[in-house]
């Protein structure tokens, strides 16, 4: 990995996060709709969608999932602006440039990641709030951050990759609804596994968001398991790795 390849990544994280300062617009889409649905499924609404096993209030339950919802919408608006880009010219001068093309979707990824982080960071005092908060020490803030991060460069890997086969913002909002929007609802943002019907319990077992949002869970509520935090970070990581894999392929496919 070359010196001007990482300097391109730089610059193309910073335009993301140069965009996303000067459109609060999103801000209020990626923080303004999960903190709405955690005040919502907090104040005693959410008692009736909770699992009878569930220890706990049922707001400290949901968090987690509300802050994969941030990384999810994130995700979400880096795709949409890289169709953007390609439609109004500038994504073809970048692509001309002398460097690989797989910074043009590491550098996006890493940008849109960094912003999910900023984002998912408001809700974080509501694991205080609401709970024990992340423990022990800063083991578990640590922990909560790395799960997010890993978490969100899969995301916004996954969102790439689909959009780099989209010609429209229209068309991508399909794979949206059919495909981002779904692995969110099946994730235990709010009820676990265990609970579901068994087929669905499957589908939620694979879908890798359940073990973030499970591991992130663990992290929050100062219940850090070696094994199963291990487990999620791994599968993030993972995940991660083979969708910033399929956004470079299709970036260097084009």
């Amino acid at each position: 990995m070359s010196g001007s390849s990482l300097i391109a990544v730089g610059i193309l994280a910073r335009r993301e996060l140069t965009r996303f300062l000067r459109q609060p617009a999103r801000l209020a889409a990626g923080i303004g709709t999960p903190l709405m649905l955690l005040a919502f499924l907090g104040s005693g609404v959410g008692e009736a969608f909770r699992p009878a096993a569930l220890e706990g209030s049922y707001a400290s339950f949901v968090l987690p999932g509300m802050m994969m919802l941030v990384l999810v919408f994130t995700a979400i608006f880096a795709a949409i602006a890289l169709i953007d880009a390609r439609r109004d010219g500038w994504l073809q001068a970048v692509m001309v440039a002398p460097v690989p093309r797989w910074t043009i979707a590491a550098g996006p990824a890493l940008g849109a990641t960094l912003i999910g982080l900023l984002q998912a960071s408001v809700l974080l005092p509501a694991a205080w709030l609401l709970g024990p908060g992340p423990g022990p020490g800063l083991a578990g803030l640590a922990m909560a951050l790395g799960i997010l991060a890993a978490t969100g460069l899969a995301v916004s890997g996954l969102g790439l990759a689909f959009a780099w086969r989209c010609e429209t913002s229209a068309e991508y909002h399909a794979v949206m609804n059919t495909v981002l929007m779904p692995m969110w609802l099946l994730s235990g943002a709010f009820f676990p596994a265990d609970s579901a019907a068994p087929w669905l319990g499957w589908i939620m077992r694979i879908n890798p968001l359940t073990w973030s949002t499970s591991g992130l869970r663990g992290a929050l509520h100062g219940e850090l398991d070696a094994a199963a935090t291990g487990l999620a970070v791994s599968i993030a990581a993972a995940a991660a790795a083979a969708m910033l894999a399929a956004a470079a392929a299709r970036a260097t496919a084009r």
